[in-house]
């Protein structure tokens, strides 16, 4: 497979899994608290990685310490602490609406903290992609009636989606030098001793509810090891192939999955539905459009 074709398959395959992050993180909460369920998420991440990528531990160097914690503050340990939280009390549509903006804040801040030149064509992409995203979530319709949105708990989502335009670009910056197995390595066994805290200090073992544990604690187990382990080692790969912003593309389509969900489910495409996922892929192509 050439360079393009293993590229946008590595984009394909994040789409699909993360967009089905949401609806794992709704069924982990039937038996576990917001807070532990990125907690958990991560520690089943950091076994997975140990295993898949140990031989990787050489190419650590003191030098990458600062901003391999960045990584792991940013783009790990707090996302996804927040994103629970948010999923627990905002509509999961809407908090996709904000994760969409992950491309947005991978621009302002590869341009104010990098340096990053962009196109005018490109601007154009990631607006474009994020008028999609909020034509196909649509925040101003009920999700359920009744349901209101919690404006506080939806800056959460935003701030983490900030998070992560942080992260991406310090990997494209400053730890591009790593292969994508050794960064993902580094930055999972970094997020551990504060996985661990949180599980103490809310001390899950009583906390957890045990009507739902199978699929709650299955759900963790795929979000972990195959949503954040694995997937994050494709990410870093993404990023290594193309660029930051491309890879922060990814959150354009994650609305798109977490509405073919809701179909399989019985819910009804809408023609807004259809008019934001027009406007998602072409934002995407625009973002990555060479000329």
């Amino acid at each position: 497979m050439n360079r393009s074709g293993l590229a946008w398959g590595l984009f394909i395959g994040l789409v699909l899994v993360w967009g089905s992050s949401f609806m794992l993180m709704k069924i982990a909460l039937q038996s576990f608290e917001a807070i532990q369920i990125g907690a958990m998420r991560l520690l089943f991440a950091a076994v997975a990685v140990l295993i898949i990528s140990r031989k990787h531990f050489h190419e650590f160097r003191r030098a990458d310490l600062g901003p391999l914690l960045l990584v792991a503050l940013m783009g790990n340990s707090l996302p996804y602490i927040l994103f629970p939280i948010a999923v627990a009390h905002v509509p999961s549509g809407v908090v996709g609406v904000a994760n969409a903006m992950t491309p947005v804040f991978a621009l302002l801040v590869g341009v104010l903290a990098f340096g990053r030149k962009l196109r005018r064509i490109q601007v154009g992409g990631v607006a474009l992609g994020l008028l999609g995203a909020v034509l196909l979530i649509s925040p101003w319709r009920a999700v359920v009636p009744g349901q209101e949105i919690n404006p506080n708990y939806l800056l959460l989502a935003i701030l983490a989606a900030g998070f992560y335009g942080v992260s991406i670009n310090t990997i494209g910056s400053r730890l591009s030098h790593l292969s994508p197995r050794g960064i993902t390595l580094f930055v999972m066994l970094l997020t551990v001793p504060m996985s661990l805290g949180i599980l103490g200090v809310t001390q899950v073992w009583n906390t957890v509810r045990m009507e739902h544990f199978g699929p709650a604690i299955a759900s963790l187990a795929f979000l972990g090891i195959v949503g954040t382990g694995i997937a994050t080692v494709l990410f870093n790969r993404l990023i290594a192939l193309t660029t930051p912003l491309m890879a922060a593309s990814t959150t354009y389509l994650i609305p798109v999955v977490a509405l073919a969900w809701g179909v399989g489910m019985g819910e009804t495409i809408l023609a807004h539905h259809l008019a934001g996922m027009v406007a998602i892929i072409l934002g995407v192509y625009l973002v990555n459009k060479k000329a």
